[in-house]
């Protein structure tokens, strides 16, 4: 699969070294260098799906269902001083499972374990960069599905489709950059904890 659902902002931001030398470091590249190896782990899982095809298309929105319901239900429940301002617009579990049913696919036999009570509100830009930083993967598996010659394929690319001119990525990595200096352990444990929601409901199949 060219590219990935779990992309963060290396496919079009620069890294810090190509930024500029008065440029502090912010969170999302901690987060970046920190995640980068369950970030390959995952896009090599996901290498040989061709989401032109009903049935590997119908795997990969099924991977992405238990993780997306999971992150969010937690992130609703958070406390807003740790989310951005418009984090009930980014939500886009609901597309994804209309996009499921649109496949005939329903709902798992059994709903996806909540997140930890104990799960520290600082950890919550952390699983929300995973999020976010998978629209820009997205975008490259959107083509892949309306290029597909199967209806219910291209039919059912509201998950993928969600934000379109919206530049919620942007908008996102500056809200990111605010977080204070000592945000970044938190955030850090949050983003990994996500890609192992990911990967686990990945190796499930």
């Amino acid at each position: 699969m060219d590219g990935t659902a779990i992309s963060s902002a290396d496919a079009v931001e620069p890294g810090p070294a190509e930024s500029s030398a008065t440029e502090p470091r912010d969170l999302r590249f901690a987060l970046r260098a920190a995640t980068d190896a369950a970030h390959r782990r995952l896009d090599a899982g996901f290498a040989a799906h061709d989401l032109s095809r009903r049935t590997d298309y119908a795997t990969f929105l099924s991977a992405m269902r238990d993780p997306f319901v999971q992150i969010e239900a937690w992130l609703d429940g958070a406390d807003a001083a740790d989310l951005p301002p418009d984090w009930p617009a980014r939500r886009r579990a609901d597309f994804l499972l209309a996009d499921l049913r649109g496949l005939a696919i329903g709902a798992p036999d059994t709903l996806p374990e909540p997140l930890p009570q104990g799960l520290a509100g600082a950890e919550a830009p952390g699983l929300l960069y995973v999020l976010e930083g998978s629209r820009l993967g997205g975008k490259v598996l959107l083509r892949q599905v309306l290029a597909s010659s199967d209806p219910d394929v291209r039919g059912n690319a509201r998950f993928l489709r969600h934000g379109e001119g919206a530049r919620l990525w942007p908008s996102f990595a500056a809200w990111l950059a605010t977080r204070p200096a000592d945000a970044e352990a938190a955030a850090i444990r949050g983003a990994l904890r996500a890609f192992a929601l990911f990967e686990t409901a990945q190796a499930r199949g």
